[in-house]
């Protein structure tokens, strides 16, 4: 895949190491910004109409590489592990999740992947055995993609 050529069909999964059976998303794109990366948490069984728990997204023009998006993602297993709580409605995240470098969106489906359908977007993504197989598969050797807004 060439640096220019991350699109919403770049979509990844792996299960995040908590109590409850949560994933993470990562769809590299959005509408508006075709090189934007998103991280995503779900309940494994998300039902359509579902929205995320909680979005992260990086952009304005800061390098993203192998090692920082498997760094963000060994952070937010941390806090996903801190905050995750089961209500009567299922899973949730009971505190705000900050990335440090990531923009935080909260739960829902924000504006920007409103076309990424949560239901379908964890249904769809390729499975992945863990973090690190997750950014193998989505950087070919080690190089940075610059993303702006």
């Amino acid at each position: 895949m060439q640096e220019d050529d991350w699109s919403l069909a770049a979509r990844y999964k792996v299960l995040i190491h908590v109590e409850q059976r949560l994933i993470a998303v990562v769809v590299a794109g959005d509408a508006a910004v075709s090189t934007r990366f998103w991280v995503c948490v779900a309940p494994e069984g998300l039902v359509a109409g579902s929205g995320w728990l909680g979005c992260w997204s990086i952009g304005a023009r800061r390098a993203v590489t192998a090692e920082s998006l498997r760094r963000m993602l060994e952070e937010l297993e941390m806090e996903v592990a801190r905050a995750e709580r089961t209500g009567l409605t299922g899973a949730f995240l009971d505190d705000h999740i900050f990335i440090e470098g990531w923009d935080t969106w909260g739960g829902g489906v924000p504006a920007p992947i409103a076309e990424v359908v949560p239901a379908e977007a964890v249904a769809g993504a390729v499975s992945c055995r863990s973090s690190d197989d997750l950014v193998a598969r989505l950087f070919s050797g080690e190089r940075r993609i610059v993303v702006s807004d």
